[in-house]
């Protein structure tokens, strides 16, 4: 791709030529679509967004090349949403038409943050393509590409495969040019048919067996609280935190997400009270190929029990192994029927791990036992912010940062008995780091109760 010496415009236009479709809305597009609405006016909040390097080479209009083709060979980057008046909801591919991309300077800013301001409204999903774009440019040079897209159209292994096709495509390696096996429109037309008659119904009989067993809502009760900031939010990256998962799952045999999930579960029971802790996560079920390689969103909500009560942590791991099991054999079903039998509200807990991580076993830690302790100075706790709304009272979200694995909490102080993010996220640490450089006996939810007691910093 030549460098161009030419003026950088202000905006350049991508036209798109495909094929048109049109179909109902996929199971999992349903559950967002709802989600969309249910969290309006502050729905912008879903919206998928990510910041990708361009190498030296490509100009501005090579750029808009890649963004073009995208939108060509994935259907779910030119799909708008409609609701019929009978409250029937369709997707539609749009067979041609074309995305303006502003054109900015690098100096504006940095690129999260730029990405963040051009994710901060809603999409209108009836008549706008769910993507939006900014080229970031140094002279005439194009720097990163910013890409905002609705989660209708994406969810998180989709933007991980966006990723490695754009920077690819960005480093003139050759990509198939051809559309992936697996659309949205085919994934809802199979849902429609004797297959996924058969997928929902088996879904819907092991949702029934979990609300017959448990209390799916572990924070029930109602706690003083002082406002404003009701729903507050934050991060820390954690060397230390990463480290020591990896101890766990090594001694385990088993793998860090399930180590992950055990944590919250810990953290919940031992905040709430009750000896066993329901949580709710987002599967993607991408098994097959075509599957792993799929654009789209393709993730709906799982829930399950983890008992936890006077049980030492290795036996919470164990125990989260296989209930990470059970949910993934949930995680496929038609919504309304669902809702019909389960309110939603009453799951007040999510975890969701959003690294892309391969499903094989443990991988060897990369730091001792004896260091674990002092890799917590490199901890960087992120700054809280107060969000609008929410929909769960206790959320926990793996992420992965270049200094570690970076974990989200987030918390409605109305529910859950605590002043705020950063104590959490410090006793998970703590408790974690703990729990690696021992073989602990004594029961988990005590330990995290005296983890959060002295985490403080």
């Amino acid at each position: 791709m030549p460098l161009s010496t030419r003026p950088v415009p202000s905006t350049v236009t991508v036209p798109f030529t495909s094929t048109a479709a049109t179909a109902p809305l996929s199971w999992s597009q349903f559950g967002i679509w709802l989600a969309v609405r249910k969290f309006q006016p502050h729905d912008a909040y879903l919206n998928v967004r990510f910041a990708v390097p361009v190498p030296p080479g490509p100009d501005v209009a090579a750029v808009g090349t890649v963004l073009g083709d995208l939108l060509a060979r994935h259907e779910a980057l030119r799909t708008t949403y409609a609701e019929a008046p009978d409250g029937t909801v369709s997707q539609r591919v749009a067979a041609t038409g074309e995305l303006t991309v502003r054109v900015r300077s690098s100096s504006d800013g940095a690129p999260t943050d730029l990405a963040n301001e051009l994710a901060a409204r809603s999409f209108r999903h009836d008549t706008e393509l769910p993507v939006r774009a900014t080229i970031l440019h140094d002279g005439d040079r194009p720097t990163w590409l910013l890409l905002v897209i609705s989660h209708l159209s994406i969810d998180g292994l989709g933007r991980n495969r966006l990723v490695e096709e754009i920077t690819a495509r960005l480093a003139g390696a050759e990509v198939d040019a051809e559309p992936p096996p697996l659309t949205p429109v085919s994934r809802a037309r199979e849902e429609n048919g004797p297959d996924g008659e058969a997928l929902n119904r088996r879904a819907l009989a092991r949702w029934r067996d979990l609300i017959e067993r448990v209390d799916v809502t572990n924070f029930a009760e109602e706690v003083p609280f002082d406002p404003p900031g009701r729903w507050l939010r934050s991060s820390m990256c954690s060397p230390a935190l990463g480290a020591a998962v990896d101890h766990i799952a090594l001694r385990n045999r088993v793998t860090t997400p399930t180590v992950y999930i055990a944590l919250t579960a810990v953290a919940v029971s031992a905040l709430s009270g009750r000896p066993v802790s329901v949580l709710r996560c987002m599967v993607s079920n991408r098994f097959t190929p075509a599957e792993r390689s799929y654009i789209g969103n393709i993730s709906q909500a799982c829930a399950f029990d983890v008992a936890v009560d006077d049980a030492p942590f290795d036996e919470v791991v164990q125990r989260s192994m296989a209930a990470g099991i059970r949910g993934y054999a949930m995680g496929r079903y038609r919504v309304p029927e669902l809702d019909a039998i389960l309110d939603p509200a009453r799951l007040d807990v999510m975890h969701n791990d959003f690294r892309d991580l391969a499903t094989g076993g443990p991988r060897p830690p990369a730091h001792p036992v004896e260091r674990l302790a002092d890799l917590r100075s490199r901890t960087e706790l992120r700054p809280t912010e107060v969000i609008d709304f929410y929909d769960n009272r206790f959320y926990v979200e793996i992420r992965q940062s270049p200094g570690g694995p970076e974990p989200v909490v987030m918390l409605d102080r109305r529910h859950v008995p605590v002043p705020g993010p950063h104590p959490v996220l410090l006793a998970l640490e703590d408790f974690a780091v703990r729990m690696a450089t021992g073989v602990p006996t004594a029961p988990a939810a005590e330990q995290f109760r005296d983890a959060f007691v002295h985490s403080g910093r």
